[in-house]
C-alpha cells in the first residue's frame, strides 16, 4: 500500500516543479461530482495555474463547480465544454472544441469516470449502443482516441479511466458490445476488461503515454443510491451503507491518489521507464513527480515493471489480476489487439466513419 502520507507528500510537491506538472492542461469528463470532483478539487489544491477543460450537460451546474474552484486556486483557468458523452457524436464535437482552443498546445492529462449504476435491461442510445457501456468503455477510449494527439505532444501524459481495474471477468468475444447477450455482471465485465485489454494494447501503441485503470474502493456517493429504487432503496441508504461504512474511503483521499496517479514517477509511460532506474527516488520530472521514499515505479497490467498500462488498486497498488489467468489467457490469444480492433472497425466506424 502506498500510504495516504505519501501521496500528499507527492503531490504537494507539483507546485515546485515543471510547469506540465505545476501548470498542467488538463480534460475531465465525468466531474460533476462524486470521485471525478473530488479529483478536479484536488488538483486544483495542488497546482499553481492549471487550466481544466470539464465536459458536462449542464452549464449551470459546471458554473457552480468552477466558482468553487476559482476559490480554491484563483490562478487556475477553468473551462465548461457541453457535452452528452454516452453519444459518440458529442465525444467528438467536445474533443474538436478542445483542440480548437488548445491549437498546437499539449494536453498532459486526460481524466475519464462518467457512469452510472442501474440494475435495468439494456438501454440503448440513439447511436445503437448500450448507454451504460458506452459511458464504461466506448465514450472514453472515444476520448482516449480523439485526443491522443495533443497528449502526445505533453513531456508526462496520462490517461486515467476511473472504473474497476483488478476487476476483469470473462468477456464475450462473438458479442462485445453485447447486443444479444446483455445482462448487469456481462456489461461490467466487458467495460472493464475491455479498458484494461485496450490501454495494454494502447501503451505498446504510444509507448510516450501512460494508460492507468483505477477501482477507487468503496466510495460514497450519488451513483450508489441512483442504482436503486422503491424499496431497495431504502434497505441500501438505512441498513446496508451503515453495516459497511467502514469501508468508507473519504472522497478527499480518493481525489488525493487520483492526482498521484495522474503526476507520479510511479507511473511512467513505456518509454519513459525505459530510461529510468525502477527503483529511483529521483526520477526525473519528465516522468513525473520523484518517488517517496520505499515507492517504487509500479508494475504494469502484465508484470512488466513500468509497461505503460497499469491496473490499480484502491490503495495505488497493482491489482493481481492483470497477472492472473484470464488475462494471460486473453494476452495468449491477442484480444487486446482484437477488443481495439473492435472499438475502432467495428464501432467508431460504423457510427462516426472513423
Amino acid at each position: 500500500m502506498v500510504a495516504i502520507s505519501a501521496v500528499r507528500s507527492s503531490n504537494e510537491s507539483l507546485r515546485d516543479l515543471p510547469s506540465h506538472l505545476s501548470s498542467p492542461t488538463t480534460v475531465f469528463t465525468g466531474a460533476t461530482q462524486g470521485i471525478g470532483l473530488a479529483t478536479l478539487r484536488q488538483l486544483a489544491t495542488y497546482t499553481v495555474a492549471p487550466t481544466c477543460y470539464i465536459v458536462g450537460r449542464s452549464e449551470s451546474r459546471v458554473q457552480e463547480i468552477i466558482n468553487e474552484l476559482k476559490e480554491i486556486n484563483v490562478k487556475g483557468t477553468y473551462i465548461f465544454v457541453k457535452g452528452e458523452v454516452a453519444l459518440l457524436e458529442s465525444v467528438d464535437e467536445c474533443c474538436a472544441k478542445i483542440k480548437e482552443s488548445l491549437g498546437e498546445k499539449a494536453l498532459d492529462l486526460l481524466y475519464m469516470s462518467q457512469g452510472y449504476l442501474t440494475f435495468g435491461g439494456r438501454d440503448e442510445t440513439k447511436e445503437g449502443l448500450d448507454t451504460l457501456l458506452s459511458l464504461r468503455y466506448y465514450s472514453r477510449l472515444r476520448f482516449v482516441h480523439n485526443l491522443l494527439p495533443l497528449l502526445s505532444l505533453a513531456p508526462n501524459p496520462r490517461i486515467v479511466s476511473v472504473l474497476a481495474a483488478g476487476l476483469e471477468g470473462k468477456i464475450n468475444l462473438d458479442d462485445l458490445e453485447l447486443k444479444h447477450n446483455y445482462g448487469v455482471l456481462t456489461c461490467a465485465n466487458h467495460g472493464t476488461t475491455m479498458t484494461s485489454l485496450a490501454f495494454e494494447h494502447l501503451a505498446h501503441q504510444h509507448k510516450t503515454v501512460s494508460f492507468i485503470h483505477v477501482y477507487p474502493g468503496y466510495v460514497k456517493t450519488n451513483i450508489l443510491q441512483s442504482g436503486f429504487s422503491g424499496p431497495v432503496a431504502y434497505l441500501f441508504k438505512y441498513i446496508i451503507q451503515p453495516l459497511i461504512s467502514f469501508l468508507e474511503i473519504p472522497l478527499p483521499d480518493v481525489g488525493d491518489r487520483q492526482v498521484f496517479h495522474a503526476t507520479s514517477a510511479r507511473y511512467p509511460s513505456l518509454s519513459a521507464a525505459s530510461a529510468t532506474p525502477s527503483s529511483s527516488s529521483g526520477a526525473a520530472a519528465t516522468t513525473g513527480a520523484p518517488l517517496p521514499p520505499n515507492v517504487s515505479i509500479a508494475p504494469g497490467s502484465d508484470g512488466t515493471i513500468g509497461s505503460g498500462a497499469y491496473l490499480m488498486t484502491a490503495d495505488s497498488e497493482p491489482a493481481p489480476s492483470g497477472t492472473g489467468k484470464l488475462m494471460r489467457g486473453y494476452r495468449e490469444k491477442g484480444v487486446p489487439e482484437m477488443v481495439w480492433r473492435h472499438t475502432t472497425e467495428d464501432i467508431f466506424k460504423r457510427i462516426r466513419g472513423g
